[in-house]
């Protein structure tokens, strides 16, 4: 048996690797030439074959949230696209070999997504097709009905294998902690010329990052340096300690790191000046203590404590902040520099007057909405037109259909149908990690309450700070599919028998049997 595996593994050898390994090496002569590229393309993909059949649904979760990007595919996709493409076409060839290998199928998800998706592609058909830019299309947008189509069967994928209870750890790590390399975008301004490289794969501004980020207000001459970035990389840090710990966890004073490592990286994720995170940060924290059932525990009176005493702390010297954190706290009545409330206020006042643009489309697109097709041509003359009289600064981003509401990129790009579909989903998505919550497995349990409180929390930054369909529909997506493979199908538990007496009209009360 030895001597026929190696014999065989000779005639491999001899006979396709080294021959292959000559041809690519004389391509690798003109290495300019397309032709060059794409057989050395398909020579690598065929090598990882094997890796990605072993270990494509791990990649699918790692990719979720990684800010990553394909530079050297057209259109430099984001690293999610193909990672959904491979794990979802994988799933489908196990199935069609083994029919024991079945998605988990919980039907309270499944069919809204398939309606979402149904409803998108008769949106396209009647309201100018799915146009891609890097494929010449004589209409823009293609790209966002691909991100809801890709969103939904990154679902499914998620959902095709059912995690081990012991791997879940990992499995919640891969998804969470793969944001932080958004930070990768901040060493822009600290690495050489030499090192840019880096940045083809994870976009940055090697060029002034940061310089690009500072908005500056009018007349005053001042600036915000607004470290996006950093915002981006803090969360996943936040988060992971509320899923691995609880806040009853992070709050026990016998592991004083988990307290510290909370309030240094909720801190650092205000220098990004987005008001919308502290927003999202307070509600979820509302949740979290809701959730664990700390409001009748030892842990309510410690909180309110520590809240007083950093309240205490930090409003006399609101307006020693940096102005990106000013900006963040704005919207409380705290005494902030006059450049942070100028620049809050003019990011409120275009929203407001957006929406006031937008809301008088609703009622035409009621039936059908307005999808996501854009005539490049009418787009740009609209900017020009911005840029020459400065009136309607707004209208460039209305017809792109960047609405800065969630409600409004619903109903206005797919009308009622999509809306109703939507509200399905989130409803039916809602009520399975509730039920996870309350009686799926305990070793789980800090899991599935940060799952429950992440979606709830983002359905409600989605409805009233700030949403967009095509975009957050990968988040929705990705915590309802995270949820369900770690926790497999929705099975009610079965009543416990209630024993009940039974009158016998013929025999007396008292009456021996």
């Amino acid at each position: 048996m030895t001597n026929a595996f190696s014999l065989f593994r000779a005639l491999a050898v001899y006979g396709i690797c080294l021959p292959l390994a000559i041809f690519l090496g004389y391509l690798l002569a003109t290495p300019d030439d397309m032709g060059t590229e794409f057989t050395i393309g398909v020579v690598a993909t065929a090598l990882t074959i094997p890796i990605f059949l072993r270990w494509h649904h791990p990649f699918l979760v790692l990719a979720w949230n990684m800010g990553a990007v394909m530079f050297f595919l057209p259109g430099r996709p984001a690293i999610f696209l193909p990672a959904c493409l491979i794990s979802f076409t994988i799933s489908i060839l196990q199935y069609t070999l083994n029919r024991n290998l079945k998605f988990t199928n919980v039907p309270a998800v499944t069919w809204p997504l398939l309606a979402l998706v149904g409803v998108a592609l008769v949106t396209a058909h009647f309201t100018g097709g799915i146009g891609l830019k890097v494929t010449g299309s004589a209409s823009y947008g293609g790209k966002r009905y691909l991100s809801i189509t890709a969103a939904v069967a990154g679902y499914f994928a998620l959902t095709a294998k059912r995690v081990p209870v012991a791997q879940a750890p990992l499995y919640v790590k891969l998804y969470l902690l793969s944001g932080l390399s958004s930070m990768i975008a901040g060493l822009s301004n600290v690495v050489g010329s030499g090192f840019y490289w880096i940045f083809l794969m994870f976009p940055g501004d090697p060029m002034g990052f940061q310089a690009a980020s500072t908005s500056v207000i009018g007349d005053l001459g001042g600036g915000i340096l607004r470290m996006g970035w950093l915002s981006s990389a803090c969360g996943p840090v936040v988060a992971s300690l509320l899923a691995f710990y609880g806040l009853s966890g992070i709050l026990d004073l016998r592991h004083p790191w988990r307290l510290i490592l909370f309030v240094l990286f909720a801190g650092a994720s205000l220098l990004g000046g987005f008001r919308s995170i502290l927003i999202a940060f307070m509600v979820t924290l509302l949740l979290q203590f809701y959730f664990e059932g700390l409001f009748r525990s030892r842990v309510l009176p410690a909180f309110i404590l520590m809240a007083i005493l950093g309240s205490a702390m930090i409003l006399p010297f609101t307006n020693k902040l940096p102005l990106s954190v000013q900006r963040a706290i704005s919207f409380l009545p705290v005494d902030i520099d006059p450049t942070a409330a100028m620049d809050a206020e003019g990011s409120t006042e275009w929203r407001l007057l957006m929406w006031q643009r937008a809301l008088p489309e609703v009622p035409n697109h009621l039936l059908l909405g307005k999808g996501y097709a854009i005539d490049p041509s009418a787009l740009e003359m609209a900017n020009l037109q911005n840029m020459r009289v400065m009136m309607d600064p707004y209208e460039g981003a209305f017809m792109a259909g960047d609405y800065h509401s969630g409600p409004l990129s619903v109903i206005l790009t797919f009308g009622l149908g999509g809306t109703l579909a939507f509200l399905w989903f989130l409803y039916g998505a809602t009520k399975t990690l509730y039920h996870y919550y309350a009686n799926g497995s305990p070793e789980l349990k800090k899991i599935n309450t940060y799952l429950l409180v992440a979606f709830i929390t983002k359905i409600f930054m989605f409805f009233f700070i700030f949403g967009s369909l095509y975009s957050d529909i990968l988040s929705f997506a990705g915590l309802i599919g995270l949820g369900i493979s770690l926790n497999g199908a929705v099975h009610v538990p079965a009543p416990a028998p209630v024993a009940r007496q039974v009158f016998h009209r013929f025999r007396l009360a008292n009456a021996p049997r």
